[in-house]
């Protein structure tokens, strides 16, 4: 009587296993992030170039270039095509105004490589809200380098952005690196 009842328990492990292992992959904690393709791959789309002259052919800080501007933001879909909304935004928008900048930083988070990013802090302002998630995925896309000069400029730019802590973090792993 016994043994029919253990071995349907024991069957049911597996199961109980599987169940487990499909909950804990589905956690979106648990997924590793995507890292964007290399800044070779990344092509300027013909929609994006067409965007880029039009706002090139309209009227200097008229109100019909900063909607091209905008428009060129939401569709850029990598970081060469989000550098350009960059430069195409140039002297374009008042301060205080409305701004390309935070979906073009957001974007970069989500679409750009490593140096791309280190590149765009260099060269752009960064919203003080944003300046942490943008470090922490610097920090994703560092993982994949044994390169310590990576880690060296992860943590200047987390010192541009005031982000003692994660400078720390970087040059520690930096300094790790470096005695391997």
């Amino acid at each position: 009587m016994y043994a029919p009842n253990m071995w349907s328990r024991f069957c049911d492990v597996p199961l109980v296993l599987m169940v487990i292992v499909n909950l804990v992959s589905c956690n979106p904690g648990a997924r590793q992030v995507a890292a964007p393709p290399p800044e070779s791959e990344q092509i300027i789309g013909n929609a994006m170039k067409d965007l880029y002259m039009a706002s090139s052919a309209s009227a200097p800080q008229s109100p019909a270039q900063q909607k091209l501007i905008l428009r060129m933001a939401e569709k850029a879909s990598n970081g060469k095509e989000l550098f350009l909304v960059m430069r195409a935004a140039a002297g374009v928008f008042p301060p205080g105004g409305a701004s390309p900048e935070k979906t073009v930083t957001a974007k970069m988070m989500e679409f750009a490589t490593l140096d791309q990013m280190i590149d765009y802090a260099k060269q752009y302002s960064i919203d003080p809200q944003s300046a942490r998630p943008y470090v922490q995925r610097m920090f994703q896309l560092g993982n994949e380098s044994t390169d310590p000069r990576v880690w060296y400029r992860i943590r200047l730019t987390a010192s541009r952005l005031k982000l003692p802590d994660l400078g720390s973090q970087a040059q520690a792993k930096g300094d790790q690196l470096a005695h391997r």
